[in-house]
């Protein structure tokens, strides 16, 4: 647990906290969160405001929202989740973590005055906090990151102008389903009635979000339809194209040391932009490049080979990483520390990573439930890869420092958080 955590330890224990306990099914709905957010009590929630929503790239494309807010010369209040070694982390404005003397009178205010037939979980009064951080500080954009699904997420209680679902694949398949229409089905809902919506799905899960705008009486705006990147060129120094926008204009771009998957996520960010603060100034060229830790994070070892930290942990995200790693490093292999949470298609996930990998290490996660490593260890032995099970992060990242290419952790957000403390990047 850290130091944050710790110290408000009091209130977090009243709070029941299913990021930790993973439920294999809902457990909750949004009624509690809509009488927080409706109470006499509670403030008037920021707008314009936008939530997204999506399998993967919803942490990214905040982030550069985020970041275009603050290149503008605007106040961005950004929720995220999960954190990786504060909690404060899930609530900034302007860039920087909600600080402990500001998040602690919220949580206490909250629990003191919640009356609704149950207690708030950790995910709700962690939003409501950011909701009234955020109205606290008047910020001119508020960011909200859905933490699971859609349709009963937290988030969907807080008032949005716009939602954005980025894509589509099986996951959390257990609470959302065990089809693409029926996740993009439960993730849709973030664009709401009346409102803007942003996509770049594809396929089933588009048709499904088509139809669900229609249903609503949402606006749909679709990448690659409405909105997207020409001539897209990767350079030693990023990404380089022109990105065309609803509103008929079109730009320059230069993502600098942009990873493939981010194009996609910064057109979705600039698209919402220009639509909900169409007077500020669009910064594309260069982009500004938020700090996006556990996200094909590249350190540097003394003995110059690259560590990858990237908490992917779905089919297709660690199919990105795959081909991130092949690009920037082409026909070499990789080794890989690998750990799953419970509930996760990590066999999937594999696939995608046996291809480019030499040597496999897997071990346990703590702070959340976790797959059995014997389990991985058999299922990689089965596909013919080399693979050995370490007792813990600090083991695992010892057995990797043998390999001389690349070395990737990768499998989870808590195992690369943990991984990165260990090797020295993580905030003092």
């Amino acid at each position: 647990m850290d130091r944050d955590a710790l110290h408000l330890a009091p209130l977090l224990d009243q709070l029941v906290n299913y990021e930790r306990s993973r439920p294999d099914r809902r457990l909750w709905d949004l009624t509690t969160m809509r009488g927080l957010v409706e109470a006499p009590w509670s403030p008037e929630p920021p707008r314009p405001a936008v939530q997204i929503g999506g399998s993967k790239g919803k942490g990214t494309t905040a982030a550069l929202l985020a970041a275009l807010c603050r290149a503008a010369g605007r106040r961005p209040g950004l929720y995220t989740s999960p954190h990786l070694h504060s909690l404060r982390e899930r609530i900034r404005v302007d860039g920087a973590d909600i600080a402990l003397h500001d998040l602690e009178p919220l949580l206490r205010t909250l629990l003191a005055r919640a009356t609704g037939p149950r207690t708030p979980t950790f995910f709700e009064a962690m939003t409501w906090a950011a909701l009234a951080h955020f109205a606290e500080q008047r910020v001119d954009l508020a960011i909200y990151e859905v933490g699971l699904g859609g349709r009963h997420d937290a988030t969907s209680a807080l008032p949005v102008d716009a939602g954005i679902v980025t894509h589509i694949e099986l996951e959390h398949t257990d609470v959302l389903g065990d089809t693409i229409a029926q996740i993009a089905g439960e993730k849709a809902p973030v664009i709401r009635p009346g409102g803007l919506g942003f996509t770049a799905t594809h396929g089933e899960a588009l048709a499904v979000v088509r139809a669900h705008a229609a249903a609503v009486g949402a606006r749909l705006l679709v990448a690659g339809e409405h909105f997207g990147l020409a001539d897209a060129r990767w350079a030693a120094d990023g990404l380089h194209g022109r990105l065309w926008l609803p509103d008929g204009r079109e730009l320059p771009v230069h993502l600098p040391d942009a990873r493939t998957h981010e194009a996609t996520a910064l057109v979705l960010a600039a698209a919402a932009f220009s639509q909900l603060l169409p007077g500020a100034p669009l910064v594309l060229d260069p982009a500004p490049r938020p700090d996006l830790p556990c996200r094909f994070e590249v350190h540097v070892a003394p003995d110059g080979v690259p560590w990858v930290l990237d908490g992917a942990h779905t089919e297709q995200s660690l199919g990105l990483l795959a081909a991130e790693l092949q690009r920037r490093w082409p026909g070499q292999s990789v080794a890989v520390l690998f750990a799953s949470a419970t509930g996760k298609r990590w066999r999937e996930g594999l696939s995608r990573l046996l291809p480019i990998a030499d040597r496999f290490v897997v071990t346990e996660l703590s702070g959340t439930t976790s797959e059995d490593p014997a389990l991985l260890a058999a299922h990689l032995a089965a596909a013919g890869a080399r693979c050995e099970r370490a007792a813990d992060v600090e083991a695992g990242l010892a057995a990797l420092r043998r390999h001389p290419g690349p070395r990737v952790v990768t499998g989870s957000f808590y195992l690369a958080a943990a991984a990165r403390a260990l090797l020295g990047h993580a905030p003092r």
